[in-house]
């Protein structure tokens, strides 16, 4: 026979609203750096990647 897990929402609840880190919800699982950490790099590499060659287009200087 299984046995159901019950999920314990309150749980959940008491530690994602009275964390004591007092960190952004999206950074206060354990596991979110292996998430927002690489998505941050991403983030801010393809925006220096466009604003490095936009300035370039504007310069008009070519590859």
């Amino acid at each position: 026979m299984l046995v159901k897990k019950v999920n314990n929402i309150i749980s959940k609840q008491w530690y994602y609203q009275i964390n004591p880190a007092h960190r952004e919800l999206w950074m206060r699982h354990p596991r979110s750096p292996l998430y927002v950490i690489p998505y941050w790099i991403a983030f801010w590499g393809g925006m220096g990647y466009t604003s490095y060659y936009l300035g370039r287009m504007l310069l008009n200087k070519k590859d």
